[in-house]
């Protein structure tokens, strides 16, 4: 019968000394396999020794544990062991992952981004506005390995950040990257993103007075396409995806293609239909905006070295570095500062277009086909009615330009006379 080895006790761990030369090895007879491994450095390791799928193997426990601890732990190896895992493999799969992270494989970051080039998210229009986004917001986490992401580790970002919408947005965009990650064992679920309760936009609409204060700041970059969506009534996503190509002096028209146009025709969508071009007819101010912009860009590119030569498919609207106008919340910020008029958005220009057009006499049906509506009188009516009513279109829109240009000779006369100095009092005596 093979002699019982007997138990550790803490004062023969706490006092073992290592030998200079070479590793000595303490048994515990309490925990079957449990060893302490004492090197000549003097660091102390606790392994644990059993069968593995027939296989007698050396499990790591740990170092600097005291006797009871490493006790637990082997207890709770063993049991683990037997029920089929394999700490080793383990440790060598997150040694291995977090190598690839370093090198930036199977992080966050690299999800992110086989979405939207490989993945779904390739196909979407506003793709990589997404992915920056993601990318911005999630900043923190893009390094790390994307298997190892939870939930709440997302959900606490989300929750942090102090812009409710650009946190809202943000767990929109990522929700269907971690739905698609999941379904190829890129990342482990589940993921149930809460996105902030946020406030609905208010439906403003410009009055005169704010108009007198903000037509004059229009004179920036991104204040010429806030003046341009004024003066057509389109959306923002629109004017900024806007081509010169697509603009025909002659014809004095600019025509949106199906594809940049919005669709809320969600039957239309899931049966295939295209949504068809939008033809918006340019006013005089209009048509003089875009040739101020025009020599605007000349100049740019003259600065730049750049060609001179405008291509069909370059945008209007561009920042001073030739790039798409992205950053409309800064703008409409310092735009509040310098114009006095807080609370609204580029959005509520195409209202404001919309409400003068009414008040300059546009009948219901005009207005809706300046705003590009397909159900013209209801979606009844439409399918019967399929005219534009162009000549009416272009006279609502002749007119709010008109009275554009007048709120801005006004701004321009009450500036000249209040430079003017008064005049003095001849029959006044000092």
């Amino acid at each position: 019968m093979a002699k019982r080895v007997p138990a550790l006790s803490s004062l023969q761990v706490t006092r073992a000394r290592p030998h200079p030369t070479k590793t000595l090895e303490l048994v515990d007879g309490a925990v079957a396999g449990l060893r302490l491994r004492i090197m000549p450095s003097g660091k102390k390791t606790w392994s644990l020794a059993m069968r593995a799928n027939g296989v007698m193997r050396r499990f790591d426990v740990g170092s600097g544990l005291g006797l009871a601890e490493a006790r637990a732990k082997a207890e709770k190896l063993r049991r683990k062991i037997k029920d089929g895992a394999d700490p080793t493999a383990d440790k060598r799969t997150a040694r291995h992952k977090a190598l690839s992270a370093l090198e930036g494989v199977g992080t966050l970051g690299s999800v992110i981004d086989a979405y939207f080039t490989a993945g779904n998210g390739a196909y979407l229009k506003t793709g990589e506005a997404q992915r920056r986004h993601l990318m911005t917001f999630f900043a923190q986490l893009l390094g790390k390995p994307a298997i190892d992401i939870r939930s709440a580790q997302l959900q606490l970002i989300v929750d942090a950040h102090a812009a409710r919408t650009t946190a809202a947005r943000a767990a929109a965009y990522l929700a269907p990257v971690l739905k698609w990650a999941r379904k190829r064992d890129l990342m482990t679920g589940p993921f149930e993103l809460e996105k902030p309760i946020v406030n609905p936009p208010r439906q403003r609409v410009l009055d005169e007075d704010e108009l007198r204060k903000l037509l004059p700041t229009f004179d920036d970059t991104y204040g010429r396409c806030a003046m341009f969506l004024l003066l057509t009534a389109a959306r923002r996503s629109e004017a900024v995806h806007a081509t010169w190509g697509q603009i025909d002096v002659k014809a004095r028209t600019w025509t949106i293609p199906g594809e940049d146009r919005k669709d809320t025709r969600t039957q239309a969508r899931r049966k295939g239909r295209p949504k068809e071009a939008l033809v918006v007819p340019l006013s005089d101010q209009a048509l003089n905006l875009l040739e101020d912009v025009r020599n605007i860009e000349r100049l740019r590119r003259y600065r730049r070295g750049l060609p001179k030569a405008f291509a069909q498919n370059d945008r209007i609207f561009v920042t001073m570095n030739g790039g798409p106008l992205i950053n409309w919340s800064r703008w409409l910020v310092a735009n509040e500062k310098r114009s006095g008029v807080s609370g609204w958005s580029a959005h509520a220009l195409r209202r404001t277009a919309a409400t003068l057009a009414g008040d300059l006499g546009a009948a219901p049906h005009v207005i809706s086909a300046m705003l590009g509506h397909s159900n013209i009188g209801g979606q009844l009516l439409a399918r019967y009615n399929k005219s534009r009513y162009r000549q009416e279109h272009a006279e609502i829109m002749e007119k709010i330009g008109n009275k554009v240009r007048e709120y801005l000779e006004e701004v321009s006369v009450s500036l000249r006379n209040a430079r003017k100095p008064r005049p003095v009092d001849p029959t006044f005596e000092r």
